[in-house]
């Protein structure tokens, strides 16, 4: 198990408890928690509240992850590796691991809206695949508690990686994009828009990176034995550290793009049906 201490993961749950309530504040600004109701509608907007119910979904249980390791480092004053723990501290240890891989499952999902094509079907694919391959992982690597959080962030992190590298695909195909928009003579506030989409999802991709890459390194230190990185107190507790800001700052603009508030007008006809098909 990674050697980070209980304040590396305090600062996770910290980061966790501002976000959620960040999200409620969104939310309520956005439209007074209305977009939360299931309602028949156009897909675009019933996809929204999908994403808005995972979020809601998966904060609190990254709450009670963090919270829970927290609690359970500071018990411990002594480092010691997870199998020499009291029993029912371990079978707290693995309830928690349960709990993050669930929630790191259902944050997963992209933002995805055009609903008939080959993206949405690959999405789909991608999201029951997070969802039954966490927890799925925790419940093999279960039999050795020492190394149960390396294969939750190995599978994660890989998991991550790969949605962040295809949406770079994406962003390198915007400009394009962009440019296309403007030829057709579209109103400059929805270009000044699109544009403002587009430096965001560039600096929430970054931030991405920055959330996946070093638990990554934390995850192949301590599947491969030697423990280099994990037995080091500075740089166990710098990467998760890294990590908890990366996945923070990279939520938050995600919630500011979905469900947009004030901030954002855009024709949902012409951005749902016209953006990717220009591409």
């Amino acid at each position: 198990m990674s050697n980070g201490s209980p304040t590396a993961f305090l600062s996770w749950a910290i980061l966790s408890c501002l976000f959620l309530t960040f999200l409620f504040y969104h939310l309520w600004s956005y439209d007074r928690l209305q977009c939360l109701k299931w309602n028949s509608g156009r897909q675009p907007g019933a996809f929204r509240r999908l994403m808005t119910y995972s979020y809601l979904g998966s904060t609190p249980l990254l709450i009670i992850f963090s919270i829970g390791i927290a609690t359970l480092k500071f018990k411990e004053v002594l480092p010691k590796p997870p199998d020499l723990w009291p029993k029912h501290r371990q079978h707290i240890l693995l309830g928690l691991l349960f709990v993050f891989s669930i929630a790191w499952a259902l944050e997963q999902p992209e933002k995805r809206e055009w609903f008939t094509s080959w993206e949405y079907r690959l999405w789909s694919i991608g999201c029951v695949t997070a969802i039954l391959g966490m927890p799925l992982t925790t419940l093999i690597a279960r039999h050795d508690i020492r190394t149960t959080d390396a294969w939750i962030f190995l599978v994660g992190t890989l998991s991550s990686s790969t949605t962040n590298i295809l949406f770079i695909y994406v962003l390198v195909r915007f400009p394009f994009f962009l440019r296309h928009v403007k030829e057709e003579g579209a109103d400059p506030d929805v270009v000044v828009r699109l544009a403002t989409f587009y430096e965001l999802n560039i600096i929430r991709i970054v931030f991405r990176f920055a959330a996946a890459v070093p638990l990554l390194v934390l995850a192949v230190d301590g599947i491969r034995g030697r423990h280099t990185i994990n037995r080091s107190q500075f740089w166990s507790d710098f990467l998760l550290m890294i990590s908890a800001v990366g996945q923070f700052i990279s939520s938050l603009i995600t919630v500011m793009v979905l469900p947009p508030r004030d901030l954002i007008h855009v024709s949902t006809h012409t951005f749902h049906r016209s953006s990717f098909r220009a591409l």
